[in-house]
């Protein structure tokens, strides 16, 4: 079975078309924790797939970059409502 990780990808990006592309990309690899963040958990490839498809959107307005999560690191939720996490059932095919 191919390794995967965990990655955070975040976007800042004004203009409202070049932000529509990300987001549509985004939802097909990964769940929205906040507003412009995602979690995905991805293969090699699928980190290969993601990237070249978000350079394909040519940002001019902004930027996205993805962050790796490492195995090792464990997030620190605080607060009342729960972040959901792939390992809560969540399922996506890349």
């Amino acid at each position: 079975m191919p390794r995967d990780g965990k990655y955070v990808v975040a976007y800042d990006i004004t203009d409202d078309k070049e932000r529509d592309k990300v987001e549509k990309i985004l939802k097909n690899y990964g769940f929205r924790i906040q507003k412009s963040v995602f979690e995905c958990r991805l293969t090699k490839s699928g980190l290969n797939r993601l990237t070249e498809e978000l350079k394909v959107c040519d940002t001019k307005s902004g930027f996205t970059r993805i962050y790796k999560v490492y195995k090792m690191s464990k997030p620190i939720d605080i607060g009342d409502k729960k972040i959901p996490d792939f390992d809560d059932g969540c399922a996506f095919i890349v």
